[in-house]
């Protein structure tokens, strides 16, 4: 993973590409970092190279990302995607596999509970498979995701779902008088 001065290094390179004109305090409000911070790493970046400090008044001081400092820049978002990609081929496998040992026997029909990250890779695990994804349940988010509208537990009956994959904890003492004894649950979440 990236470590807190890189991404504080990324986030200021590209905050810099995007406007030469900005406060160290401005930055530091942007970015959620006290000013001392920003400091540090403005000069960092420039003894590196990567950025170019224009104008002696405070008031006035222009920050020009530099070719090398866009390079760099490129290369820290490079590393980045690389890791988390990794990471979520990581994850899906499991998720993959998780899926896979669930002994379906001809029941197809899953909810998926949970609007998460990790749902999302399920989403697409799912649609892989030969499953039919008939709800998608989540007792705090009800918004629109993948065409479907998130629906509540107490709704879980009316889509007659033969498992309720779980991709966030659900407390089953609350819910169960709200899932039929033939819904199948199982835990998912790696």
């Amino acid at each position: 993973m990236a470590n807190d001065e890189e991404i504080t290094q990324y986030n200021i390179l590209e905050t810099l590409a995007n406007s030469d004109r900005i406060s160290q305090r401005q930055l530091s409000s942007q970015l959620g970092i006290n000013v001392a911070s920003v400091n540090f790493a403005l000069k960092k970046l420039t003894k590196r190279g990567l950025i170019k400090v224009l104008g002696t008044n405070p008031r006035r001081i222009r920050y020009i990302l530099t070719s090398k400092g866009i390079t760099e820049k490129t290369q820290i978002a490079y590393n980045f995607l690389n890791r988390n990609f990794h990471f979520y081929k990581a994850v899906r496998k499991d998720v993959e596999t998780k899926i896979q040992n669930i002994p379906f026997n001809g029941q197809a029909r899953v909810a998926l509970y949970g609007v998460t990250d990790l749902m999302e890779i399920a989403y697409l695990v799912i649609q892989d498979k030969e499953l039919d994804l008939v709800a998608v349940i989540d007792d705090e988010m009800k918004i629109r995701i993948f065409g479907y509208h998130v629906i509540g537990i107490e709704e879980i009956s009316i889509y007659s779902p033969d498992y309720l994959l779980l991709t966030k904890e659900l407390d089953l003492v609350e819910v169960k008088k709200h899932i039929p004894d033939s819904v199948k649950i199982v835990d998912i979440r790696v």
